[in-house]
């Protein structure tokens, strides 16, 4: 079919389309893959390049002049369903080309009428998060609630405090860092809180690029190496901002009650409901509407199920994260196939119990403590967890989407 299109605004159409995407969380080859194919079901064979921070769309008009489109992506959180109407409307294009003006209208309609929660619900979330974190990590009722507390206050500030610090995402970090750690002292001195570390773990787990992590392994595996070694720059930044923010109020209450930080040791199956409940918090913060946020949250619950059932036979965390990953994954793809949305979503929080946040801030903190030795160890130690989970998922996911058209009806549509 012919289309009369000015290449300009085709262009112009697939760079918006992929600053959305990008902006609302997609990863990095979903952005690619999805520009392709919209800009080659118009008929024009195009050259996409994304990084973290910069998308540049490049394409060749039929009568040889080469036209280039670059967006710089500013810092950004991750808006599950935007993404989910970015993905759906890059389908609908590939499937059924439209004239270039009419797409380009139902782009910039993409955020009209959008749902997202209040900015209570939000801070409601970074609570909830935080609270059922610190019982995931081995606090008790009290611990629970000054988690509790210290992630309102952390929401608080992720709301309306950034004010203070503009775009800059390691001092806004820092300074986040030192209220929420402040505030998790403070509950222990004032008698509200009885596990320091717990509260602090937990609370910090809202701010802890786990998942930054294990997705720059996914990236780097995948062979896109400067998007990987991008967000692991990223990770190292924000690790190390988190350190500073929590080292001083942490050296002040060196002194208050703390324990080990207790995940497994057997089938306990509290931790999952806790790692569940969690999720669902952090689904309120990535804005997953409807019944998705609890299907997410199951999916954290039986991941970590799985971890706890095989890491005695296996015996070591970082098999027992492979093969929890592969579950997640397996999880994750059916789910989005059943429900006709991108695989982010449920991949995403379901992974969050088990991404490497603690294993980080240990880390930066043994950095900024000086002792080398500990540090190095627990950095290889969070790499190799990481990469076990992004290996397990990625494998996963490989052999689903390998499997399942196979056993498609003939003539059946292709997702």
């Amino acid at each position: 079919m012919d289309y009369e299109a000015d290449y300009e605004k085709l262009l112009n159409l697939s760079a918006d389309l992929g600053r959305r995407l990008m902006a609302s969380g997609a990863e990095i080859y979903r952005v690619e893959e999805s520009v392709h194919r919209l800009l080659a079901a118009y008929g024009v064979e195009p050259q996409v390049f994304a990084i973290p921070t910069c998308l540049i769309v490049s394409l060749t008009t039929p009568q040889g002049y080469p036209l280039t489109r670059m967006c710089r992506i500013p810092a950004h959180g991750t808006d599950i369903e935007l993404l989910e109407r970015c993905n759906g409307l890059c389908r609908r294009l590939c499937r059924e080309p439209l004239p270039v003006d009419q797409a380009q209208a139902l782009v910039a309609g993409l955020t009209a009428g959008l749902p997202a929660y209040s900015t209570r619900v939000l801070a409601l979330g970074y609570g909830i998060t935080a609270a059922f974190f610190a019982l995931f990590f081995g606090g008790g009722v009290f611990d629970w609630l000054a988690a509790g507390l210290c992630g309102l206050a952390a929401g608080l500030y992720q709301l309306y405090g950034q004010r203070l610090t503009g775009s800059n995402i390691f001092f806004r970090t820092v300074i986040c860092s030192l209220l929420v750690s402040g505030a998790a002292v403070l509950t222990v001195w004032l008698g509200l809180g009885r596990n320091l570390e717990a509260i602090a773990i937990g609370t910090l787990m809202v701010l802890v690029p786990g998942m930054a992590l294990t997705n720059a392994m996914r990236e780097i595996m995948g062979g896109d190496l400067l998007s990987g070694l991008n967000r692991t720059a990223e990770v190292l930044l924000v690790a190390t901002a988190i350190a500073l923010g929590t080292a001083l109020p942490l050296m002040l209450g060196r002194d208050l009650p703390s324990q080990a930080l207790v995940q497994a040791g057997g089938l306990h199956l509290l931790p999952c409901l806790w790692g569940m409940l969690a999720c669902i918090g952090f689904g309120l913060i990535f804005n997953i509407q409807g019944v998705g946020i609890l299907i997410c949250g199951f999916g954290a619950a039986l991941g970590y199920l799985v971890y706890l059932l095989v890491l005695p036979p296996l015996g070591g965390d970082i098999p027992a994260a492979f093969v929890s990953a592969m579950s997640i994954g397996v999880y994750s793809e059916l789910m989005s196939r059943l429900r006709r949305c991108p695989v982010t979503r449920y991949l995403q929080v379901a992974l969050l119990p088990l991404v490497p946040g603690a294993g980080i801030y240990h880390a930066m903190q043994y950095c900024v403590a000086g002792d080398t030795q500990l540090f190095l160890a627990t950095l290889l130690h969070t790499l190799g967890f990481a990469a076990a989970l992004s290996v397990g998922a990625m494998l996963a996911s490989s052999v689903i989407r390998a499997i399942l058209p196979r056993f498609r009806p003939a003539g059946a549509p292709s997702k």
